[in-house]
C-alpha cells in the first residue's frame, strides 16, 4: 500500500491503522481528532518513511509521531464513521436474530 502524501499545515482526522496502533503516538491524540501535519526543527520532514508529526488542532499541544495513512479527510472521516455504524446495526439485528 502506498503512502498517503502529506503537507505540513494541511488538517486531517486521526484514524490510527495498525500500525498506530501497535505503536501508539506518545502525544495527546484519540481516534477522530482533527489534526495539522507540522515540522519540527531538527526531526525528519514530513512523509519521511511515511509519516510525519502534528499537533491537536483543538489544544494547539503536540500530538506525535503518526504514520501519514492514519490522516484522513474529512470526507473519507465521514465514510469511515458511516460504515462504523452500519456495521453496528448490522450487528444489533444479528444478536436480535439469535435471540429470536
Amino acid at each position: 500500500m502506498a503512502n498517503r502524501k502529506v503537507r505540513v499545515g494541511q488538517i486531517f482526522f486521526y484514524v490510527p491503522v495498525m500500525l498506530d496502533k501497535l505503536h501508539p503516538p506518545a502525544g495527546d491524540i484519540n481516534f477522530g481528532d482533527e489534526v495539522v501535519v507540522v515540522n519540527l526543527h531538527g526531526a525528519p520532514k514530513a512523509n519521511t518513511f511515511g509519516h510525519c508529526y502534528v499537533n491537536n488542532l483543538l489544544t494547539g499541544r503536540f500530538a506525535g509521531l503518526v504514520c501519514t495513512n492514519s490522516l484522513v479527510t474529512r470526507a473519507e472521516y465521514v465514510d469511515h464513521l458511516k460504515a462504523l455504524i452500519a456495521q453496528e446495526n448490522v450487528n444489533r439485528v444479528v444478536e436480535e436474530l439469535r435471540a429470536a
